[in-house]
């Protein structure tokens, strides 16, 4: 088939979820369909990365949209009933762009990364068009509100609004709706009844089995994210603020290790807690991975899936996060993984992995075989041969 896809940032490096999850749905799918690519760019030291994406798409068309831009767009536009998001990235050179490629090319379908990217393919209703939210928005922003400062609660109070009514509506007016969870499906069908929704997981790489056979001395503990993500920041502050000195009172000793791109100075101060290290990103997790004892992912609110704790359950790292977590993953507690929702049960639960090392094998194997059995990107080319099959029925009639 013939595939067009339109994203709002450029897909590479595949360094935080939005970026990873375009990426490897175009190497999987280049294997078998035929891609166009439209993309915003930032700025020109983007421009370097398309050679990494050339081999999967047959074009390339990248339009720029730096800061300014998307400030102006903002400003004039604020009067308009829309998210934010949508309004950041209202671009006329793109829809005039993504118009005439549309009525001079022939596509078999259109995959959009987003809601705000949707409104450029709003009135093509001629085209199968696929949205991928990937989560539901609005599910983070009300989750995160009370974790939020002051000026910002009140920004995303006014936006959360608009946010749900945009999804729901946008959710009902295309012709399929991706989601990464079985969790976000459920939340979407509760505001879009009518949307058509598919659970489109992401992959993880399995790696070899990284887990060392015993603790390490001093042990470390390990968090990986970007930094720049809200959900992120707050876990990294709730981690180094409230669990990990628990976590200290009966093992001084232990270190902490805060892994990922985009470190801000706030960021960086954590370092002057006692143990705690800010590496930033890192090219080559093995290494990483094969020093750590324990992987702790703490988000109080997020939506989806965590890309960050399934990678380190594929590389058989015994995992404690949250339950709100793993209602994205569908884990076994105990099993594949261990849960804890306030400061002092996780602590308990780095305690019992630091301390048990036949413990730390079992949940550590048991994550990576289920990541193993649950998680390929083989997903996208499976459900993208079923509306190739549809379409070809649609055709005979």
């Amino acid at each position: 088939m013939r595939l067009l896809f339109l994203t709002s940032r450029l897909p590479y490096p595949p360094d935080r979820g939005d970026r990873s999850r375009v990426y490897h749905f175009l190497r999987i799918l280049s294997a078998e369909h035929e891609i166009t690519l439209v993309t915003f760019s930032a700025s020109e030291s983007e421009r370097p990365y398309l050679i990494h994406l050339q081999p999967f798409c047959k074009q390339i068309h990248v339009i720029d949209w730096p800061l300014w831009r998307s400030v102006a767009a903002v400003a004039t536009n604020v009067w308009r009933r829309l998210p934010l998001q949508v309004l950041y990235y209202r671009s006329a050179a793109m829809a005039k762009f993504v118009d005439a490629l549309l009525n001079t090319q022939s596509f078999d379908a259109v995959y959009v990364h987003l809601f705000r990217m949707a409104p450029y393919l709003i009135n093509h209703k001629n085209q199968h068009r696929i949205l991928d939210l990937t989560d539901v928005v609005s599910n983070e922003i009300d989750l995160s509100l009370p974790y939020r400062p002051f000026l910002w609660r009140w920004l995303y109070r006014f936006e959360l609004p608009r946010i749900r009514q945009y999804e729901a509506e946008v959710a009902a007016q295309f012709e399929e709706c991706w989601l990464i969870a079985q969790a976000d499906q459920k939340t979407l069908t509760a505001v879009a009844p009518q949307a058509h929704s598919y659970v489109v997981p992401i992959g993880v790489k399995i790696r070899s089995d990284l887990a060392a056979a015993t603790v390490s001395q001093p042990p470390i503990l390990l968090f990986v994210g970007n930094m720049s993500i809200f959900h992120n920041v707050d876990a990294v502050n709730y981690l180094v603020k409230q669990i990990f000195p628990l976590v200290r009172s009966f093992m001084p000793a232990c270190q902490l290790h805060l892994v990922g791109a985009g470190v801000s100075s706030k960021i960086r101060e954590l370092e002057s807690s006692p143990g705690v290290s800010v590496s930033g990103f890192v090219s080559d997790l093995d290494v990483v991975y094969r020093e750590t004892a324990v992987f702790v992912a703490p988000m109080r609110f997020a939506a989806g899936l965590q890309t960050k704790v399934l990678d380190a359950m594929g590389a058989g790292l015994p995992v404690v996060t949250t339950s709100l977590i793993n209602a994205g993953l569908g884990a076994i507690p105990e099993q594949d993984l261990l849960l804890a929702d306030d400061a002092s049960a996780c602590a308990a639960q780095i305690s019992r992995l630091l301390n048990d090392n036949r413990l730390r094998e079992k949940i550590g194997q048991a994550g990576r075989n289920f990541v193993q059995l649950r998680f390929s990107w083989d997903a996208v080319a499976k459900r993208m041969h079923q509306i190739g099959q549809h379409l070809s029925t649609q055709n005979d009639l």
